[in-house]
């Protein structure tokens, strides 16, 4: 058996439970199987279905007998040492609040999972600083508004399609590129106070005809 599976509690003095408890003396966690010690004699035990929280080597816990079943643990009770307690669940558990609210609070949440899905009519998200890392991402949605003080995009390949597209900046618009090709099916017109082309080497004009002034 694996040693990272089993703990056991070292040699200490005479172990004294009130009825009804007794301290989890070693544990198996490959089998799922406890040693406690009431103080009278050691036994085996399995964690009952209503006692969520892992138990650990120097808890005291709730037990019963069950018959001619085993022993089962009902409750962890009290953790000598203040550890993190870990709760257990079974696959394919269900946390319900029908027809109210499920508040989860701490300093820091961390959710893992292979596959993570969200499904709800309305989100809200207020967060002061969001950081996303991945390999791809997909989004469809009917309408997205996106209102920022600074936006800043990397990226190595960019591509956009759109039906029909406007852009209105109310300051300085730089667009700086080794190459640009703009080109329009149809007609193209560009329109200022003061438009200035330079061209180090060439400059062309090519058209049926051309208007100046």
């Amino acid at each position: 058996m694996s040693t990272t599976a089993t703990a056991a509690l070292p040699s200490r003095q005479p172990i004294v439970c009130a009825p009804g408890t007794a301290l989890v003396t070693g544990v198996d966690a490959a089998a799922g199987r406890y040693t406690l010690d009431d103080g009278r004699a050691p036994c085996e035990a399995v964690r009952a279905a209503s006692c969520l929280v892992l138990p650990a080597v120097g808890d005291t816990v709730a037990c019963a007998a069950g018959g001619e079943g085993p022993v089962w643990v009902i409750a962890v009770l009290r953790r000598a040492d203040d550890a993190p307690l870990t709760v257990s669940l079974p696959p394919g558990t269900t946390i319900d609040s029908a027809g109210g609210a499920l508040v989860l609070q701490a300093d820091a949440i961390h959710l893992r999972a292979r596959a993570l899905g969200v499904e709800g009519e309305q989100a809200h998200l207020n967060v002061e600083q969001v950081s996303g890392v991945g390999r791809k991402a997909s989004w469809s949605y009917g309408a997205v508004k996106l209102t920022a003080e600074l936006v800043e995009s990397f990226a190595e390949r960019l591509v956009q399609f759109s039906r029909w597209s406007q852009r209105m900046v109310d300051g300085p618009d730089q667009v700086r590129s080794r190459q640009i090709d703009w080109r329009a099916e149809q007609a193209m017109q560009l329109q200022a106070q003061v438009l200035i082309a330079n061209a180090d080497k060439l400059f062309k004009a090519d058209a049926e005809q051309i208007h100046l002034g």
